[in-house]
């Protein structure tokens, strides 16, 4: 019996290529791979984020990954979730907090920490917030993941002092402005093997940034968009300019 199929997209730079809103054309490329294969959605962002996405296009998610990997859920269903235990947090905390860095740590319902943005549509109707305490209060939450916002020119070396600090954490960039820290061993591609002891599916899957390597890896076919680095894109099947042209190049 051949296996059912799914497709499956990172969020930001891919199936959002300007982090804003969806083509026209994405969503109905979309809507159609809908009508014969699973659909999966796995992003650095939260749950809700994910939602936000589903109610702008209307198309909901067989498959959410979270967190790069952090949350997962099937069918609706939550079958893993891991957060930064407090061993590990407190100490990349106190990190955070002596270099000055800007970051904004995530426990599912809001950003909390010190980036700012004007641009209120990147921000999928979540809250960018600073409390009073800041360090204190988060080393009493629940964190999926912290973001660390540096300077372009100093994201590499910044890059590796925390993989050496920290290699109780799995740490990654996204992008040149942005280091994305989860617990150890959480990624999109340790995910997608969970999801499949729940499903037996052929997996296609489409990003952009660091964090998909592991979804390329893991996937049985994998699309990596045109603006990627070459570090990303060696790790893909096929290279794209567009989430659309995914369609004509699986049927």
């Amino acid at each position: 019996m051949t296996k059912e199929k799914m497709i499956i997209t990172d969020l930001d730079g891919t199936f959002v290529k300007d982090s804003r809103k969806v083509t026209s054309i994405d969503q109905q490329s979309l809507r159609e791979l809908k009508e014969t294969m699973q659909i999966g959605i796995a992003t650095g962002r939260s749950i809700k984020e994910i939602e936000f996405i589903e109610e702008q296009t209307g198309i909901k998610a067989d498959v959410r990954i979270g967190f790069n990997g952090a949350v997962v859920e099937v069918d609706g269903e939550r079958i893993f979730e891991q957060t930064i235990s407090k061993d590990s947090l407190e100490p990349i905390l106190a990190y955070i907090q002596e270099k000055a860095l800007v970051f904004d740590a995530l426990d599912g319902d809001q950003r909390i920490g010190t980036h700012k943005s004007d641009d209120i549509e990147k921000l999928w109707n979540m809250q960018l917030v600073e409390p009073e305490g800041l360090f204190e209060l988060l080393k009493q939450k629940k964190i999926f993941k912290i973001n660390i916002r540096p300077d372009p020119d100093k994201s590499d070396l910044l890059l590796k002092e925390l993989a050496d600090q920290f290699p109780d954490l799995a740490i990654c960039k996204s992008g040149e402005k942005r280091i994305e820290i989860t617990p150890k061993n959480i990624t999109k591609g340790h995910a997608l093997e969970l999801v499949r002891q729940h499903k037996d599916l052929q997996i296609v899957s489409v990003g952009d940034s660091e964090n998909d390597i592991s979804m390329f890896q893991t996937s049985n076919y994998s699309f990596c968009m045109a603006h990627a680095s070459s570090q990303v894109q060696q790790y893909a099947s096929a290279v794209i300019d567009n989430f659309y042209e995914v369609k004509k190049l699986i049927a």
